[in-house]
């Protein structure tokens, strides 16, 4: 079932963590990365759902999960700023380097090994200021 809440999104961005771990404990970093960028997409908009008004949920949601452009972190991060929420500084400063895209799906191979911690870390950081964010 389609997460429709905030509570869905970061249960759904939870489950992508603990998949990527485990990818990643298989040495598997491109997928890692894949399934980890989603957790960062599904905490993202949690966090923009439970700033929104209750009664602008519904038509945000639809909003949120209508389109290409709702899974990058810029056009969420733009619709945080929108609802006068802004990363930390730090966070801010590592989003910078985040160059997740849907389009990891088609690649092969393998990443480096320490850039894949180090982006499952700020995916796991991201994760937890959302939770610590949610009211």
């Amino acid at each position: 079932m389609p997460p429709k809440t905030s509570h869905d999104f970061l249960k759904v961005a939870e489950q992508r963590l603990n998949a990527a771990e485990a990818l990643l404990r298989a040495d598997l970093t491109l997928d890692t990365q894949y399934i980890a960028g989603y957790a960062v997409e599904c905490s993202l908009k949690a966090l923009i759902l439970e700033k929104t008004v209750p009664a602008d949920r519904p038509d945000k949601l639809l909003r949120i999960t209508s389109g290409a452009t709702m899974h990058k972190s810029e056009t969420l991060l733009q619709e945080l700023r929108a609802l006068n929420v802004s990363l930390t500084p730090e966070l801010a400063k590592r989003m910078r380097r985040f160059d997740w895209t849907t389009d990891l799906r088609y690649e092969t191979g393998r990443r480096d090994r320490g850039e894949t911690i180090g982006f499952l870390r700020t995916c796991v950081e991201i994760r937890n200021w959302v939770k610590g964010q949610l009211s």
